[in-house]
Order: C-alpha cells, then sequence, then structure tokens
C-alpha cells in the first residue's frame, strides 16, 4: 500500500497553510481576509463621529457620512500533476515539497496582489473616487491633502547628497519622516487628525533602495558622523520592507501607518458553498484525482489543483505616503 494517501496530502496542505508562511508584513498593511459568501462585497466606508464640543442647549447629533465601496471576487487557481511512480516510492519527500509548495504558493499570492496594489497606486481609484495615491484627497470638512508627496534630494539639509536612486543616510532619513510628518498631518472628514497618536510605521521599498533606507534606520552614526535621529528617538517605531515586487519603483518608496483597524488594503475571502466538491481549506477548494482515479489508471500521474476566489482593494489611503525623490 502506498504511504501517501489523499488524506495525506490534505493533511500536508492544510499543516503548511496552518503556518501561515511568507505573509508577515502584509499583516500591518492589511486587513485579515473578509468573510465572503457572494460575488461581491459593499463596504459602508463610514465617516468619523464627530468631536466632542461644549453643550449649549439641546444634545446636537450628526449624521455619518457614507461612501459605497465594492470589491469583487476574482477567480484564482492553480494545480501540478505528479506522476503515479513518485507517490509509489517517494522515499525523500519530494511529494510533501510540492505540496508545501502550493500552499506556500496560495500565501504569497497575497502579497503579490497587495504588490499590485501599491504599484499601482498612482493610477488605482479608491473609496473616495480618487487614486490611492494622490495628490488632491478631500472629504467632508478635511480640506485637499496629499498622500503622494515628492522629496528634492538638493534641498534636504544633509552633510552628505546622493542620488535618486541611492540616496545618502541622512537623505533617506529625512525623507522618510518627511512622509511620517505628512501621515500624522491628515484629517478626516469632520477636520479632526486622524494618525496624531500614530508611533508605528512600515517602509517599503524595492531592492535597489533597500541599503539606503536601511541604513537610515538602522546605523547610528550617518553622513560622516551626524547623529541618526530615527535611531535617538523613541517616539517612532520604523520597520523596513524590502521586496523584489516593488523593483519597478527605482526612485520610490511608501510608508504605511500599521496601527489601527482600517488598513491601507482590504483582503477579501469567498468561501466554497457546502455543496462544493474537493475539500475547503481556509476558503481554498482542494481537489484531487488520486491513484484510483481513472485520470491516473489511464495516464500514469495523480492531479492536485486548488483553486479560490478573493480579492485586495484599496482601503484607508490616510494610512498611507508615496515618497518620490528627485534632485
Amino acid at each position: 500500500m502506498p504511504t501517501i494517501t489523499e488524506r495525506a496530502v490534505l493533511g500536508m496542505f492544510y499543516e503548511r497553510l496552518s503556518q501561515n508562511t511568507g505573509t508577515g508584513y502584509l499583516d500591518a498593511i492589511c486587513t485579515p481576509a473578509f468573510n465572503s459568501d457572494q460575488d461581491s462585497e459593499d463596504y459602508a466606508w463610514l465617516g468619523q463621529v464627530p468631536q466632542l464640543s461644549e453643550r449649549q442647549g439641546e444634545k446636537k447629533f450628526s449624521q455619518l457620512r457614507k461612501t459605497p465601496w465594492t470589491v469583487r471576487n476574482v477567480e484564482y487557481q492553480g494545480g501540478i500533476a505528479i506522476p503515479k511512480k513518485d507517490i509509489l516510492y517517494d522515499k525523500t519527500g519530494q511529494v510533501r515539497v510540492r505540496v508545501n509548495e502550493m500552499a506556500d504558493r496560495s500565501q504569497s499570492h497575497w502579497a503579490k496582489l497587495a504588490a499590485q496594489l501599491i504599484i499601482d497606486g498612482e493610477s488605482g481609484v479608491c473609496y473616495d473616487g480618487q487614486y490611492f495615491f494622490d495628490t488632491d484627497h478631500s472629504e467632508g470638512d478635511s480640506g485637499s491633502q496629499s498622500n503622494d508627496i515628492s522629496v528634492d534630494l538638493s534641498d534636504l539639509p544633509a552633510s552628505v547628497h546622493g542620488s535618486t536612486t541611492y540616496p545618502s543616510a541622512g537623505e533617506a532619513v529625512l525623507s522618510i519622516m518627511k512622509a511620517v510628518d505628512q501621515i500624522i498631518g491628515f484629517k478626516d472628514d469632520r477636520g479632526e487628525y486622524v494618525n496624531e497618536n500614530a508611533t508605528e510605521f512600515l517602509v517599503m521599498a524595492g531592492t535597489g533602495l533597500g541599503t539606503p533606507l536601511l541604513s537610515a534606520l538602522r546605523a547610528r552614526s550617518i553622513d560622516g558622523g551626524d547623529t541618526n535621529v530615527l535611531i535617538e528617538q523613541d517616539s517612532y517605531r520604523i520597520r523596513l520592507q524590502v521586496t523584489p515586487r516593488l523593483n519597478t519603483w527605482t526612485s520610490k518608496f511608501a510608508v504605511f501607518n500599521t496601527q489601527g483597524e482600517q488598513k491601507p488594503i482590504i483582503r477579501q475571502q469567498r468561501r466554497p458553498n457546502n455543496e462544493a466538491t474537493g475539500y475547503d481549506v481556509e476558503g481554498m477548494l482542494l481537489e484531487m484525482l488520486w491513484l484510483e482515479s481513472e485520470y491516473c489508471k489511464l495516464h500514469g500521474e495523480c492531479l492536485v489543483s486548488v483553486e479560490t476566489e478573493r480579492a485586495a482593494a484599496y482601503g484607508d489611503w490616510k494610512k498611507a505616503c508615496l515618497v518620490t525623490l528627485t534632485a
């Protein structure tokens, strides 16, 4: 009897998924995957509650501004063919490796979706009808606000100057702080500051800017001896995530406020209904044509496939700021 059964494959897949590999930084900028039971979900993007004011006469009650935002699920799938003999005589655990990789791919797929949204942020529309990264967001009494800023390196008071694709550590420090200051200054539709208590931020960039940005966050002495203010302070916790998925950005990086219930990116996962065939694992439908199947008998291989319906969409733009370096 073969040691690898259909049930064993299911167990491998579920075990690997439960480890949640490779998605750590996504949890900082994305919502947990909302459960969906239909083709699309409508989100009521509600405005903020009013600030307290002095009572004069009767109590005052304000209506919340409501902005509709629809997120539509998309079908995705992937599959592999495993030779029958590899299943019957697998002594090196290669079947487990392949099944684990399928589970990893289903998790890293979120990273692919999120990264594409970030890259397209200057042309992708979010809930307020503006591009996600835009210079003229406006909601209610907020006034015009920009989360798409340019930093001219030649204007920065840095002792050492670099280039837009490789800024000096001092220039990187000042550029990061300009984005942090921008995020902290954002107002809601009531004209109130929404991020004034923000202390935790994530900087995301492609590999080209990784080294200078890392120097900005780690080096105690920069630019020939100047004190690095990002090190010698305890007001903010700033982390860096370098990913090749953002390598089309050679002179840009994004900063995200990672605190609060609302996140810059929404994740949505549709759950298969009870009548679905196959195995429902965390919203993914795992189907197999295994050793006993007619397909395997005819072709000498087994098929394992995963399909899912999910979506990633823009969330709260006020939690993000894009920085473009110029000279």
